[in-house]
């Protein structure tokens, strides 16, 4: 039988991980000028030290309308696919929960006399808190770079591949605040994608799929009454 955690977890899902991968890269969030677009600007994600002059690459979010519309390159393109596929072998049996936590503020009591032949004390809290298992989940992403030129393009494919090798990780913060970390497989090696985007026959384009082994927080933590303390002839229980 295994012991479940005393302490209270965080949860994750999907935005959490859709961060992750994003911040994966290097990426930080402030407000720039996009490249080639008049002064246009854009507060989210960016890429420094791609190339050996002093250039940010922006980092975009299943929004590749923005890539093509304003022509925005060189820059990353990040899009997540859906639907979701369970991954049931690493589902563990019903009614199995992350952790169960003494509730703050109850009472702490005894059941059970101490001393008296036939009676084991017990100790805990009168209420505790209980989180069920997460889903575990494959999540899949597609990780592109634009750009016009192809010694351009070559330093972002080495970022991607250098993040995301064959088997690699991905942290991830939970609604605490607190550190994960989870694995990624390459679904795909570096595919030319130049072809499909119909934009400027000089736009260079490269692709890799990843999978996250993931896992998203559905149930609410629920709290539940435990040990009570009675009186008996020996005294409380």
């Amino acid at each position: 039988m295994s012991i479940l955690p005393t302490t209270p977890t965080g949860s994750v899902f999907i935005r959490n991980f859709d961060q992750g991968v994003v911040e994966e890269m290097g990426s930080v969030i402030r407000t720039d000028t996009l490249p080639d677009s008049g002064g246009l600007k854009r507060h989210g994600y960016w890429i420094d030290e791609i190339f050996t002059v002093p250039t940010a690459v922006p980092v975009i979010f299943n929004n590749p309308e923005v890539v093509y519309e304003k022509e925005i390159y060189p820059a990353y393109l990040i899009t997540r696919s859906t639907p979701f596929e369970p991954e049931n072998m690493r589902w563990h049996s019903v009614k199995q929960f992350e952790y169960k936590a003494g509730v703050p503020g109850t009472d702490e009591v005894v059941s059970g006399s101490p001393g008296v032949s036939g009676f084991e004390a017990v100790s805990g809290f009168s209420e505790v808190e209980l989180k069920q298992q997460a889903w575990p989940v494959a999540i899949f992403y597609s990780i592109a770079c634009y750009a016009r030129y192809e010694h351009e393009a070559i330093p972002m494919v080495k970022r991607i591949m250098k993040t995301f090798s064959p088997y690699s990780k991905v942290t991830v913060f939970d609604s605490l605040n607190e550190k994960r970390t989870y694995t990624v497989f390459a679904e795909t090696g570096i595919q030319d994608i130049g072809e499909l985007a119909d934009v400027a026959d000089r736009l260079k384009a490269y692709s890799m799929d990843i999978r996250v082994e993931a896992e998203l927080d559905v149930e609410d933590p629920v709290v539940r009454d435990t040990l009570k303390q009675v009186e008996n002839s020996f005294g409380r229980l």
